[in-house]
């Protein structure tokens, strides 16, 4: 394969992270930079065989990794994530609750079931997999986790009837996540991205992405890494004065 790890600067140094939907994407690039600096990083996700390419990446850069294959909406497989960086790794520090689906559907073609999946996959399974991580991050003395919203989850969106309600459902888990955990050590903050240049939207018609560009005032998408890099800062100690944030990166989407 011709990707590599980022240069890092060591800023998660010695850290112990667990990135969830890491096979593709903001998690995919959240995962490899996370190595680069220094993180040792338990990815899982259910898409097995991309999983393992991420996993041969950072094992073969050097990084110490665990793969756990698994659907976050599922109890057991969310607890067996954080549960393979404590008994891998000795500890957890950081979470990035990043697995999700996204669907694109407007409210009269959605259904109670489109709504029950969304909501299992990004509303339960963030829920599950951060409850789980605040759990070991208590008994080791704190940590840091980070959410994925999104710009549908804090303005509303022609055709988002179901993903833009479960991003809602992100900012406010983590803005009451942070209040309650804010004395125990564990800060917890999200990011917002706006349309960000994943293999999904790559399949999207020309029209529509020209469309898409013309609504961020920078006229441009943002890349997987640049979603990435923002993650880094609230996961790191470069942040340690942050909690309850919702950080956009969005190229100027929201302040319109």
């Amino acid at each position: 394969m011709s990707e590599i790890l980022p240069a890092g600067r060591g800023r998660l140094l010695d850290k112990v992270a667990v990135v969830t939907g890491a096979s593709n994407g903001i998690g995919r690039a959240t995962a490899l930079l996370f190595a680069a600096e220094g993180a040792r990083v338990v990815v899982t996700d259910i898409d097995a065989a991309r999983l393992e390419e991420v996993r041969g990446l950072i094992a073969g850069s050097g990084g110490s990794v665990r793969a756990v294959v698994g659907d976050v909406s599922s109890n057991d497989d969310a607890q067996a994530m954080i549960a393979a960086a404590v008994d891998g790794f000795g500890r957890l520090d950081v979470l990035v609750a990043n697995a999700g689906i996204i669907p694109e559907l407007d409210l009269l073609k959605a259904t109670a079931a489109d709504f029950d999946h969304v909501m299992a996959v990004d509303g339960r399974g963030m829920f599950l997999t951060c409850k789980f991580a605040a759990e070991a991050m208590l008994k080791s003395g704190g940590g840091s986790i980070v959410c994925l919203s999104s710009i549908s989850g804090e303005a509303g969106q022609k055709g988002q009837a179901v993903y833009g309600p479960a991003k809602f459902v992100a900012s406010g888990i983590t803005k009451h996540l942070a209040v309650e955990l804010a004395t125990r050590g564990i800060r917890v903050n999200a990011v917002a991205p706006g349309t960000i240049t994943t293999e999904a939207v790559k399949k999207l018609s020309d029209e529509y992405i020209a469309g898409v560009k013309a609504m961020h005032p920078m006229a441009r998408l943002g890349s997987p890494m640049e979603v990435a890099q923002a993650i880094l800062f609230l996961a790191s100690d470069d942040a340690s004065f942050i909690t309850g944030a919702v950080l956009p990166v969005d190229g100027g989407y929201l302040a319109q």
